[in-house]
């Protein structure tokens, strides 16, 4: 059943999505609202959840200011965290993305509308312009989320923090906000298409503000993040990541 329900859930998202993308990407170039794309891909976000049994508890939104730029700094367990993030927030964030994306016509061309970045996990001197880039686009007033691990934990344990997300807040001049994400691991497991009903909680922490910050003081940053993304981790991610420590 459960590699069934993946089957179901990401058949729903990705079908849907391509249906729909030609539609959202005219009403955007009309309009020039982001919402035109935003709206219709959590709503259809939802509806997959719903068929497969999985709940989402959000807390700590009202320690956000609406008139700020943010980026946020969640820890990363499972794919399925990324169309949570765009549809849970709040707000129309983007994210770095790998290049490969962006190879597929119409929706490469409509993550890139909305301020998605390139990637090139190859080259160095690409990847470094690429952060560039998304400060940049960060100072202008897009929010951003950044994986500070850079890659999925296995077993919901909190893995080594790299720079490259606070270098990136530093350079905006915007707040980094910690949010803890527990039970990604139970519904859908790195390596495995399958997903199991479960509830995912999301706890948005008190942004950081990162001007008083250089580049000396870089660890206080990253270890004020991880202590607050660990403050609320469930009993049984915790203990991993503690373990891990």
């Amino acid at each position: 059943m459960a590699r069934l329900r993946a089957l179901l859930l990401l058949s729903f998202w990705f079908g849907s999505i391509a249906f729909i993308a030609p539609f959202v990407i005219a009403l955007f170039l009309l309009t020039k609202r982001e919402n035109a794309i935003y709206n219709p891909v959590r709503l259809f976000i939802r509806a997959g959840l719903f068929m497969v049994g999985v709940k989402v508890e959000v807390t700590g939104l009202d320690r956000l200011d609406p008139a700020r730029t943010y980026l946020f700094a969640p820890n990363h367990q499972s794919f399925i965290e990324v169309p949570l993030l765009v549809t849970y927030l709040g707000r129309n964030p983007a994210y770095l993305a790998k290049k490969e994306l962006f190879k597929y016509p119409i929706f490469g061309y409509g993550i890139g509308l909305i301020g998605v970045v390139p990637v090139d996990r190859s080259n160095s001197k690409n990847a470094v312009a690429s952060a560039q880039l998304a400060a940049e686009n960060l100072r202008r007033g897009k929010d951003y989320i950044v994986y500070t691990e850079g890659t999925r934990s296995r077993d919901g344990r909190l893995l080594p923090f790299k720079k490259g997300a606070f270098v990136m807040a530093m350079e905006a001049g915007a707040p980094i906000v910690p949010i803890t994400i527990s039970g990604c691991t139970a519904v859908m497991p790195k390596g495995e298409v399958k997903v199991y009903p479960a509830t995912v909680r999301i706890t948005v922490h008190d942004p950081i503000e990162t001007k008083s910050y250089s580049r000396e003081s870089l660890p206080e940053l990253m270890a004020e993040t991880r202590a607050r993304i660990l403050s609320a981790l469930s009993e049984g991610d915790a203990r991993a990541a503690s373990n891990n420590a």
